[in-house]
């Protein structure tokens, strides 16, 4: 049983996957070169306070797509699915990267989050941020419960075609799929940044033969 815790416009025009290096670049230098803010902080102390305060201010010109309900609303959901991601700056991240996703992806993340708050005032007439400890668990073990309104892929073997046929439309996504989805952006947002790094074992000294994963046949990453 699963325990839980207690679209601007861009005026950069990033493109996507430079703000994903940028981010990633961020997270690896965070996890695997301590010694480098050591010697950046040592250098700091010779630049005069107004430029040290700028190196170290976030950048205020990138892309956002949460306001700030949903940013409290993430934030909250995210420490209950994934234990640690408040700390580990998880909105934050998931804020910047889904900016630059895809439209229909943005819809996707955006609409998982509003089907919290409507589950929250269906069954309580409150928004998520105003109920009770007890009442967000109820929902969010309600939701992890229930079965997904959508069946798996059936998987491909030999002499399938490579494109399968357009079946039927899919049905709409139920609480249970909004979960999963959010839980699977959480998650992989947590993983990225450095306490989730060292949480696998990953101290910048070291690097896996392979992804830390189950050992069933078809999961070699290598």
């Amino acid at each position: 049983m699963l325990q839980f815790a207690s679209v601007p416009d861009n005026p950069q025009k990033l493109r996507r996957r430079d703000m994903l290096a940028t981010l990633a670049a961020g997270v690896a230098g965070a996890v695997a070169a301590p010694g480098i803010a050591a010697q950046e902080s040592h250098a700091h102390q010779g630049a005069t306070p107004d430029a040290a305060a700028q190196a170290g201010a976030p950048d205020q010109n990138a892309p956002r797509i949460l306001d700030e309900h949903r940013r409290k609303m993430l934030d909250d959901l995210a420490e209950r699915l994934v234990p640690g991601s408040r700390a580990a700056g998880v909105t934050e991240l998931l804020d910047r990267v889904v900016a630059v996703e895809p439209a229909q992806a943005q819809r996707r993340f955006l609409n998982a989050l509003g089907a919290f708050d409507r589950e929250a005032r269906d069954r309580h007439a409150k928004s998520w941020l105003e109920l009770a400890d007890a009442q967000q668990v109820e929902i969010l073990r309600a939701a992890s419960t229930l079965p997904s309104s959508r069946k798996p892929a059936p998987g491909w073997k030999r002499g399938d075609p490579v494109e399968r046929p357009a079946g039927p439309p899919a049905p709409p996504a139920n609480l249970r799929d909004h979960f999963d989805h959010l839980r699977d952006w959480v998650q992989r947002a947590y993983f990225t940044t450095a306490a989730g790094m060292k949480e696998l074992g990953f101290t910048g000294r070291m690097a896996f033969p392979a992804f830390p994963g189950c050992p069933h046949p078809g999961n070699d990453h290598r």
